[in-house]
């Protein structure tokens, strides 16, 4: 059995989120003699609104890559660099998250059952920034990779999306088929539509009972330990 995980509401939950708290740090250091902070909120703003238009297409709109150079195009000065680790800084500052009770126990009990772990999330932020995220809260050590929209440049549900990460597994374990991989995530839509019609198994974490009309999920849990509780894996 080989394990892909969503990220966001499936491995870390999301406790609060606010763009503005990592975007008034950037604006002091970058911005400050250019524009007030009002401004460039209001226009994180209208670059929000275009990111929602862009997943609605199927596209991600990259922080680092597409979003960054906009803010200069706006307000002027030099394209700002971000480094991996300046980028999961300001990931950071933007979320509060917590890691799901009982998920370490539950990931350290796979690993020593040497059962291979992957991550692939809708983000903005890309790959390396999310796996400095899932360092910081203890978890990063389970995954052999974690895969981002960011750098695919496609979202969930996107099927290029999930046979990029497919084809990767398959090629690291050419005895394995697409029948071993098992895709666990909370969000019918993007994770359990996707990786249904990637041809995966899916597990579906059903915290509020919503109806599965499709019939897209092999399995219903309501807690991301229930993959042990319920011998799924």
């Amino acid at each position: 059995m080989i394990l892909i995980f969503d990220l966001f509401q499936t491995l870390v939950e999301v406790v609060s989120m606010d763009f503005n708290l990592g975007l008034k740090p950037f604006w002091s250091e970058h911005y400050k003699d250019k524009c007030s902070f009002d401004e460039i909120k209001a226009y994180g703003e209208e670059l929000f609104i275009h990111m929602q238009d862009l997943h609605k297409q199927g596209f991600e709109f990259p922080f680092v890559k597409d979003e960054l150079p906009m803010y200069a195009g706006r307000f002027g000065g030099d394209v700002i660099s971000m480094s991996i680790e300046e980028e999961a800084v300001f990931l950071s500052r933007c979320n509060e998250e917590k890691v799901y009770d009982g998920l370490p126990v539950m990931l350290d009990l796979f690993a020593k059952k040497e059962i291979p772990m992957y991550v692939l999330s809708n983000s903005g932020f890309r790959a390396d920034a999310l796996r400095l995220m899932l360092d910081s809260h203890g978890i990063g050590k389970y995954f052999k990779k974690v895969w981002s929209s960011a750098d695919f440049g496609k979202v969930k549900p996107s099927v290029d999306f999930f046979n990029m990460a497919i084809g990767e597994v398959l090629n690291q374990y050419p005895d394995a088929t697409k029948e071993d991989i098992l895709f666990i995530g909370d969000t019918y839509e993007t994770d359990i539509a996707g990786a249904h019609n990637a041809g995966l198994r899916t597990v579906w974490i059903n915290r509020n009972d919503k109806p599965d009309d499709n019939g897209f999920a092999t399995y219903q849990i309501k807690d991301i330990t229930e993959l042990c509780k319920a011998h799924i894996v």
